[in-house]
């Protein structure tokens, strides 16, 4: 509809002011509007605005990850809460609040309907500081209210009233008591209880004491037991706490029960009397006690003497002169007693120790202490001494030590002495029967070494005895093939039951053991074997069977255990003498040592043997049809490391190094020289022999060397002085050629001289063979290698025996039963590997070499040149081990020493001559294929 303008001019001016007007309001209200607006898109707090669908229609900035909950489509913990408060307040009409927790945070949302459009607005404030200050303020409730309800003592507050404000669980334990309580005064708790007002007028005074002094007042209270039982006490305290207007807000009072503590020192105070007693009872104790016992703390004042201590103080001042004790000592006795309180305060264990007290009249007193730590309550340790005087005691155990040492003295003098003029004996007749002899003197000569034999074997079964009764008897603990050394050890004997027509059956151990490799004592073990297939053969006529069979038993991841029987076919053992054969000196029959021969010591020192390897000897018999004897050890496997150590397999590596190479092998004894050099030669390598330093200077002139293998000791000049002249050599290509040292004295003085001296290497005598190839090669490849660094030789297993085949007796009459001879190839077939050749170019070489030797030593014997016969005998010894002459290891251990007296070297040099000479005698000069178990 159209409007009609007025035509007056004033009409039209006045409707235009008007609209005018009219138009400034209406833009005025709209920016009113505008800035209204803004208030909810400005509020901090999350603001929504959600249709009676649940739809959202609005949200403000600070409602962002609220609308995101309420835009998302999977599911969420925070819309289904937003829709329902906005639905439930269109429905109820009514403002409504609730708490909310959204994105992690605590928000307090108040919905409002709007009716006009079918929508509620919903405010939402943030209130998470609030509620997490709420919780802190719960958890510190807590935290306090759990230590107040475990505190073992009373707690309460009281008002500036004195009335009861808070009490402890420990104070009243009942919870409807302790509310009953809150309010009230000590004074109607008293009166309550029925104890005696005067406590509650005390404390009204205390209270105001601490108020006044505004400090803490502490008192102690005794409570009477109504009930006739012992009355309790307390220790209270009154801390008064005022605000910061200096205005009283309460008084803290605390309690706690010292009943237990009063009713102690009660009886303290009754059992002084007692304690008194008892501590003078201790006193007397140990006045009267014969040790001397002391303490001493920590930094080694005496803190506590018996009275005999005191006593012993006081004489060895006097004896001395001295002021104190101490000042009697020697520095090193003082120190020892030091270091001995000083390990057991460091460890806190008791020790024991004995020390030497030299007096000042001359005499050595022998304490016995033992040191034990004392602890005291302060925590700080003493150590308590209780020392006996054991003088008497060391006397006579010195001279048990010198029977001791006079009995083996005597046994070792009488080995020699018998043994010396029986090898001699032994040699001549041995020389003797290779001449021409008639019929009877040939039987003559048979038994007079039988004879000398059976005094030989006596001897070495006393020796033996002895050392198993003195418990000296010690056990070597090498790798060893169980059936190698087994069958080997008894091959001669079987063949000596053949001599004697005897027929023997044989069962392998290595036919039921595939793993026969073990740790322990082949010589031992072979002595036990030795001793029982002996006895077979003794006791079992012409005609008659041995059987001797090595059996597998068992075996676990570690360990071995084997069988080894010997059964024949002989005189046999009635039962109630199966025992007393295993005694010393005893045999089953009276007549037996007449008929047989013999100690009645082999059984027993196999059975002492056999159980300390750990081991059984059993035996079954039945009189006329012979005897089993059969032994059970169980030893542990021996390593791969320790069988390769034993076998010494070369490496292919070290074969290739070595082959083809150029060695100058410088050795004075020619048996050491041909077993190196046939060693050497078997891997390819060249080698050109010198016996003397000189003779090797000569060679090292006219060739060109990879390696050199120096002797030390040797006649003019030594392996040293010729190591000197190399490294001075004019051509530097031959000055630095690899010098590897042979030595068979190999401690670390000598390595660090050596290696002074210019040598690369120390390799000990006697070798093993892969020990040898792999300096060799190390030094030929230009590795270096440390010298040898051990402090003392290592111990050389003895070799076990293994009986020499003996000549069958003319005579009908059974004789004595053979002794060991005085070798064992062994070691010489293992370093052969098997090879008869080898091993014949050794027995050869030794046979034409060791008579020089024997010459030179009796000669130098005549002449008492000690350092000759040393030298003489340290050169002979990797050759004698190598034929397994052990017996005369300590022969040699004795000219070598420094410390030996004349006497012991004269006996020592007369033992060694003729220890070579019975060698000589029996040692074969060639050997065949060897039968094994």
């Amino acid at each position: 509809m159209k409007t009609e303008l007025p035509s007056d001019p004033a009409e039209l001016r006045e409707l235009l002011l008007a609209e005018r007007a009219r138009r400034e309001e209406a833009e005025a209200e709209a920016a009113y509007l505008r800035v209204q607006a803004q208030i909810p898109l400005l509020n901090p707090n999350p603001i929504l605005r959600v249709s009676a669908e649940g739809k959202l229609l609005f949200a403000n900035p600070a409602a962002t990850l609220l609308q995101h909950d309420m835009d998302a489509t999977g599911p969420s913990r925070v819309r289904p809460q937003l829709v329902q408060a906005a639905t439930q307040v269109l429905h109820t009409g009514q403002v409504t609040q609730r708490e909310l927790v959204a994105n992690g945070q605590h928000f307090l949302l108040f919905a409002v309907p709007v009716p006009e459009d079918s929508s509620a607005l919903l405010y939402l404030t943030d209130v998470t500081a609030q509620r997490e200050a709420e919780q802190e303020t719960r958890e510190q409730r807590t935290f306090y209210e759990a230590i107040m309800a475990h505190l073992p003592a009373v707690v309460t507050v009281l008002d500036p009233d004195q009335r009861y404000r808070y009490i402890g669980p420990f104070a009243e334990p009942d919870p409807v008591e302790r509310r009953a309580r809150i309010g009230l005064t000590f004074a109607d708790h008293c009166a309550k209880q029925g104890l005696p007002i005067e406590l509650a007028s005390r404390r009204r005074r205390l209270f105001e004491r601490a108020v006044t002094s505004r400090q803490m007042v502490n008192w102690e209270e005794r409570w009477p037991n109504p009930d006739g039982e012992m009355a309790k006490y307390w220790l209270c305290y009154y801390q008064p706490i005022f605000g910061v207007d200096g205005v009283l807000r309460e008084v803290m009072c605390y309690g706690l029960d010292i009943t237990n503590r009063r009713h102690a020192e009660a009886r303290s105070r009754e059992s002084e009397a007692a304690v008194l007693a008892q501590q003078t009872f201790t006193n007397l104790v140990l006045d009267l006690n014969p040790n001397f016992i002391w303490v001493r703390d920590a930094e080694g004042q005496t803190v506590f003497e018996n009275a005999e201590m005191q006593a012993l103080r006081h004489r060895m001042r006097e004896l001395a002169g001295t002021e104190t004790m101490e000042a009697s000592l020697t520095k090193e006795e003082l120190q020892a007693a030091v270091l001995a309180d000083q390990e057991v305060l460091r460890t806190r264990q008791p020790l024991m120790t004995q020390l030497s007290i030299k007096l000042a009249n001359g005499e050595t007193m022998w304490l016995q202490t033992v040191r034990c730590p004392l602890m005291l309550a302060d925590d700080t340790t003493q150590v308590l001494g209780v020392s006996t005087d054991i003088t008497a005691l060391k006397a006579a155990q010195h001279a048990a030590e010198a029977a001791a040492t006079a009995r083996e003295n005597f046994l070792a003098n009488m080995s020699h002495e018998i043994r010396t003029p029986l090898n001699g004996v032994l040699g001549m007749t041995s020389l003797l029967a290779k001449t021409g002899l008639n019929e009877q003197q040939r039987n003559y000569a048979a038994i007079i070494q039988h004879s000398g034999r059976h005094l030989l074997n006596v001897v070495n079964d006393v020796l033996d005895m002895a050392k198993i009764t003195s418990g000296k008897l010690e056990l070597e603990q090498v790798a060893f093939n169980l059936c190698d050394s087994m069958g080997n050890a008894a091959h001669p004997l079987v063949l000596q039951a053949q001599e004697k027509g005897i027929r023997v059956l044989g069962t392998r151990l290595r036919d039921s053991c595939p793993h026969p490799w073990v740790v322990g004592d082949p010589y031992r073990l072979n002595q036990v074997l030795l001793n029982l297939l002996s006895n077979a053969i003794k006791f079992t006529p012409v005609g008659g069977t041995i059987t001797v069979g090595g059996h597998f038993v068992s075996e676990t991841d570690d360990t071995l255990t084997t069988e080894f029987r010997v059964t024949d076919t002989g005189i046999g053992i009635t039962p109630d003498k199966l025992e007393s054969i295993f005694q010393e000196f005893t045999q089953a029959y009276a007549d037996t040592t007449r008929q047989f021969g013999g100690t009645g010591l082999g059984l027993s020192i196999s059975r002492a043997l056999v159980t300390q390897m750990g081991g059984r000897l059993t035996v079954q018999s039945e009189p006329g049809k012979g005897s089993s004897f059969a032994f059970i050890t169980t030893l542990p496997k021996a390593s791969a490391e320790a069988r390769q150590a034993v076998l010494a397999p070369l490496a292919p590596i070290q074969e290739a190094a070595v082959r083809g190479t150029r060695v100058l092998l410088v050795e004075d004894n020619p048996v050491n020289r041909e077993v190196a050099q046939l060693l050497l030669e078997g891997h390819g390598v060249l080698v050109d022999g010198a016996a003397s330093g000189i003779e090797a200077l000569e060679l090292f002139e006219q060739y060109r060397y990879d390696a050199v293998l120096m002797d030390i000791q040797m006649p003019g000049m030594n392996g040293l002085e010729a190591t000197a002249r190399i490294r001075a050599h004019a051509n530097p290509a031959k000055a630095v050629t690899p010098i590897l040292a042979l030595t068979a004295n190999a401690f670390r003085a000598d390595a660090e001289k050596y290696q002074a001296a210019g040598m690369n290497d120390t390799l000990p005598k006697p070798f093993e063979e892969t020990e040898l190839l792999s300096k060799l090669a190390s030094l030929i490849a230009g590795v270096s290698s440390p010298l040898l660094t051990v402090e003392t030789p290592a111990a050389v297993p003895p070799a076990p025996a293994a009986p020499r085949k003996a000549r069958k007796p003319k005579a009908a009459k059974a004789l004595p039963a053979e002794p060991e001879p005085p070798y064992n190839l062994a070691l010489l077939h293992q370093t052969a590997h098997g090879s008869t050749g080898f091993m014949n170019r050794i027995l050869s070489s030794f046979h034409t070499n060791t008579p020089g030797s024997v010459a030179e030593l009796r000669a130098a014997h005549a002449a008492a040149d000690w350092p000759a016969i040393a030298a003489l005998a340290h050169k002979l010894k990797p050759s004698l081990r190598l034929v397994g002459a052990a017996g005369l290891t300590p022969i040699i251990a004795t000219l070598e020493a420094a410390d030996a007296s004349e006497a012991e070297r004269q006996v020592a040099a007369t033992a060694f001559a003729a220890g070579l000479e019975a060698v000589l005698a029996v040692l074969p000069k060639e050997v065949s294929d060897t039968l094994v178990l």
